[in-house]
């Protein structure tokens, strides 16, 4: 089978109130493709159109995702959550009123695998056969607009843009750029997303041998063949007024501000100057979006890396998210006393940072013998004891589930952790501020001074840091504080299945994404994890390895309902697999032999996380901490 066969892709379509539309432009040739999921992210209009989408969806085997009407951007980074949560990482968008072929898709697809830092749009013609894109470009000064492309986007008036309609791009690349801006509603986030990647370093490329049909009439027309709806004149006035407050400066941004009359007026009149008459809605819609465009010359400039990067939608709060809440602090414990009463004589000083909140304390501890008893009994201060026999941490988390149902709030720490000054109140603070299902803060290992270079350069317990407001498709339980209401509407439990192996946390927080939930990042909330002696050796780290790459399999594996989808992901990490431990061999000799130590060490990590992907694509569940 060839590799072009092979490659898995995700098709988001973001529809609004026509999934007849969608239905008729998606061929039985991407719904015959094995590789391919189809995710429609429905834009609420009508709850008929919401019904007749959801039927859609489960008719032809499709992913759905509900969503409220907050535009195209939100809606595509939803639809990349749910594609992520099914493993999915080379995504494309496509318009409902667009049509491509699989081989199409497929050519996408594999475009931004081989070269995931790259955004990649095809050739566009409209329905009646003349071209309708073959990329775009955007006045730098004065935001006007010009079909084109500038080869190597290196024209310092003209800067190269390429269209939603049709736009591939990697998990990788989504994740750097922090999304779609959800800001823009209609238009312009497309322009936006690809000077954001060409300022980052990314490539901008087109496929002239790739052909997609787009008929915009399908979504925007308003009568004649040339008007356009009210809602394209008013948000491409305003987003282009936006657009520039975020990407121009300067001399620069005066320009673009004295050229706005002109460049309003020539949006206005792409749908021809008889629609003064024939449909009087434009006019004044454009009125509307010059209004609202004006708005932002009293705003501060937001860089892309400072804007909300996504918005998924959670459960929608019954309660005032800024009265007092409720909060459990819970605990998982399993024989190690010590480190459990350290970690309780460090709480009352975080509580008390925690204002408007009512806080409590539960540890539930997994010893059979309750070693965790006496700790918690001789804290500092009230502590909760409940004491879980059922082995494994899958048991215990939803223990702490089922003893947090009174609380707003589940806030999980590892019993080896020590909260710095602001962590909890950080984690409360980001989620009254994003209404999120869940909020992850960061987890800072502690290493001993002897501690072996070989350990550092492996990057085993390397912790990425994020900006604080950034969505994520998954999340660790090491530090989450999660919100009651919303995990017990979308239905959440841990997978007791994987209480032994680990990966329950990925598990459930994949799936709370994928059911519409929210995990939010908070950069300010930290805790210290002192990693003791025995998780220091390079046996630990090939362990540790190929129980990560097991676990991911094994997760993906489960979130995949699909028979015939779930064969074709095992072969996908059994090839994925291979390739690991094959690199990894080699760059480990490598770094053996040149005693260049990132190499050695990465090397052996990769051969051993591929070593753990094949053993669970072929149906091994590593059991870590198994107690035999």
């Amino acid at each position: 089978m060839s590799e072009l066969s092979t490659t898995a892709y995700a098709v988001i379509i973001v529809n609004y109130g026509d999934p007849a539309l969608v239905a008729a432009n998606i061929g039985a040739d991407v719904d015959a493709d094995e590789n391919a999921l189809v995710v429609v992210v429905d834009n609420y209009s009508t709850d008929n159109a919401r019904a007749q989408a959801q039927d859609l969806c489960r008719d032809r085997g499709w992913a759905f995702v509900a969503s409220p009407n907050d535009g195209f951007g939100a809606g595509v980074n939803r639809g990349v959550a749910a594609a992520r949560a099914h493993g999915h990482t080379a995504l494309i968008t496509l318009n409902p009123d667009a049509v491509a072929s699989a081989d199409v898709l497929r050519e996408l697809g594999r475009h931004v695998t081989d070269d995931p830092l790259a955004l990649v749009s095809p050739f566009m013609d409209s329905g009646d056969g003349r071209p309708h894109f073959r990329g775009a470009r955007v006045n730098r000064r004065t935001g006007q607009m010009r079909s084109g492309w500038s080869e190597g986007d290196q024209d310092s008036e003209w800067a190269n843009w390429l269209s939603g309609a049709c736009l591939a791009f990697s998990a990788q690349a989504f994740e750097a750029l922090g999304g779609f801006s959800e800001d823009f509603f209609l238009y312009w986030e497309d322009v936006d997303i690809s000077r954001r990647a060409a300022e980052q370093g990314m490539q901008l490329e087109i496929r002239p041998d790739l052909l997609v049909v787009h008929d915009e009439g399908g979504t925007q027309d308003a009568g004649s063949a040339r008007t356009k709806s009210p809602a394209y004149y008013r948000y491409n006035i305003r987003n282009r007024m936006l657009f520039g407050r975020r990407h121009v400066r300067g001399r620069d941004w005066a320009r673009w501000v004295l050229a706005s009359p002109r460049q309003s007026a020539l949006i206005w009149m792409r749908g021809g100057r008889k629609q003064a008459f024939t449909e009087p809605r434009g006019l004044l819609a454009a009125a509307r979006g010059f209004l609202d465009g004006l708005a932002q010359l009293t705003r501060t400039p937001r860089s892309p890396e400072t804007a909300p990067s996504t918005k998924p939608l959670p459960p929608a709060p019954t309660r005032d998210l800024t009265s007092p809440v409720r909060i459990t602090v819970a605990i998982p414990s399993y024989k190690r006393p010590e480190q459990l009463a350290a970690l309780l004589a460090a709480l009352p000083d975080r509580i008390a940072e925690t204002v408007d909140a009512t806080v409590d304390v539960l540890v539930v501890d997994n010893d059979p013998a309750g070693s965790a008893r006496e700790s918690a009994e001789t804290a500092p201060l009230d502590v909760r004891y409940a004491h879980e026999t059922t082995p494994g941490i899958s048991a215990v988390r939803n223990r702490a589930l089922d003893e947090c149902r009174n609380s707003d709030l589940l806030a999980f720490l590892d019993d080896d952790e020590i909260p710095r000054p602001g962590w909890l109140s950080s984690l409360v603070e980001v989620w009254r501020d994003h209404h999120a299902s869940a909020v992850c803060g960061r987890l800072v290992s502690v290493f001993a001074d002897n501690t072996d270079p070989w350990m550092i350069a492996s990057g085993t317990f390397y912790r990425r840091q994020r900006r604080t407001g950034t969505h994520l498709p998954t999340a660790s339980t090491a530090n989450l504080l999660l919100d009651v209401q919303q995990i017990g509407v979308l239905g959440l439990r841990f997978d007791e299945s994987l209480g032994l192996s680990g990966g329950e946390d990925t598990m459930f927080t994949r799936q709370l994404v994928q059911r519409g939930g929210s995990i939010v990042w908070c950069n300010e909330s930290e805790v210290e994890d002192t990693v003791v002696s025995h998780r220091l050796t390079r046996e630990w780290a090939a362990q540790r390895a190929f129980s990560a790459g097991n676990g991911h399999v094994q997760v993906s594996l489960r979130l995949t309902p699909s028979p015939t989808r779930r064969l074709a992901l095992r072969s996908r990490f059994l090839l994925g697999g291979a390739a690991r431990i094959a690199a990894g061999q080699a760059r480990h000799r490598y770094g053996r032999a040149s005693r260049n130590l990132h190499h050695d060490a990465q090397g052996s990590r990769i051969f051993h996380r591929g070593r753990g992907m094949v053993a669970g694509a072929q149906g091994h569940l590593y059991e870590e901490y198994s107690r035999t």
